[in-house]
């Protein structure tokens, strides 16, 4: 069997390779300098992130760097009977930033973020240990970060609650707030 290339798995030229090297090592290097190293004129340049950008090889993310801010990060693996039931619920939450299905022992792989681990702590408690459909739920915590590492933040956050049932207004565990607008519109017909 022979193994693909990165290249020829993403459907990309030395170019756009070069191109996506040059951005991660600098991510404000100009087109006209990527130009000059690539060869091509700073238009052509041009043309071509929009390429990538449209494949999903560049994007942009904005939030914090976790090398970088004392920010404290939980990784939590979590093993549930219905992996989609606790998605659905987590799907919105503030503090989780990444979310992934994963496959093993543990079916759910959540980043979570806080001010302090008693809050990271707490809203595992709360959306995971109190979920009978949840098996097992097992938390890491992020010490240091080896390399750069970019985490959304949603500033709903600070709206926490610690000694709430729920981890913010929005949360999909707080049954007082209708979950779509036309709930509400009904609710005041």
């Amino acid at each position: 069997m022979i193994k693909k290339t990165f290249k020829e798995l993403l459907n990309i030229d030395d170019d756009d390779y070069k191109i996506i090297e040059m951005i991660e090592n600098d991510p404000d290097i100009t087109h006209s300098q990527i130009a000059i190293e690539v060869e091509k004129s700073q238009p052509a340049i041009g043309a071509r992130i929009i390429k990538l950008e449209r494949k999903n090889l560049l994007t942009k993310q904005v939030g914090f760097n976790i090398k970088k801010v004392d920010i404290k990060v939980a990784i939590v693996f979590i093993s549930t009977k219905d992996v989609e039931s606790v998605v659905k619920k987590i799907k919105n939450c503030p503090f989780i930033n990444h979310a992934f299905k994963i496959s093993g022992e543990f079916n759910l792989l959540c980043f979570i973020s806080a001010s302090d681990l008693q809050t990271i702590e707490r809203l595992v408690d709360v959306c995971f240990r109190k979920d009978p459909n949840v098996i097992n739920v097992k938390t890491n915590v992020l010490i240091e970060s080896v390399h750069d590492f970019v985490v959304p933040i949603d500033f709903q956050i600070e709206r926490f609650d610690f000694h709430s049932d729920n981890c913010g207004p929005n949360c999909n565990l707080n049954v007082n707030l209708p979950k779509y607008k036309f709930d509400q519109i009904e609710k005041e017909k």
